[in-house]
């Protein structure tokens, strides 16, 4: 059976040794790590136009366009930007679907009767000129509010 005398010193063994491994040591500073700075000159040029004039409305047909261009060229030159002209396409032509499909629908209602009409515009008391008809002078041939 062992001595308590030997349970002691291995106790004040592993004390010391833990006491050793948590204590802070003189060691080198750490080398300050070096960012490498993102190199945008990299991009196709096409892609980042396609991506650019496709959030809008009126460049949505440019950014179709300079989409499949960027997408041919970075396919023949590896370039990066291949997300950019992808994005720019699906906007792109996200524009132009809705446009078609706005115009669709304000072409149907407008045959149906439920848009136009009124003092201005299309339909039954619209007439010639500025105020369409409306004239304080007794003038009822409808030139407007310019005269003829």
């Amino acid at each position: 059976m062992a001595n308590k005398d030997d349970k002691t010193q291995v106790l004040d063994t592993a004390e010391s040794a833990a006491t050793s491994a948590s204590a802070p040591q003189a060691s080198a500073p750490a080398a300050p790590v070096a960012h490498e700075k993102h190199d945008f000159t990299k991009y196709n040029t096409l892609a980042v136009v396609s991506i650019a004039t496709a959030i809008s409305w009126v460049g949505a047909v440019a950014g179709v366009i300079t989409g499949h261009i960027a997408l041919a060229q970075i396919k023949r030159s590896g370039e990066k930007g291949r997300a950019l002209a992808i994005t720019g396409l699906v906007l792109g032509y996200l524009y132009i679907a809705g446009s078609i499909a706005m115009g669709i629908l304000m072409l149907l209602f407008r045959m149906r009767g439920w848009v136009g009409g009124g003092s201005y515009g299309y339909g039954p008391g619209a007439g010639w000129g500025m105020m369409g008809g409306f004239r304080n002078d007794g003038d009822t041939e409808g030139w407007g509010m310019m005269g003829r």
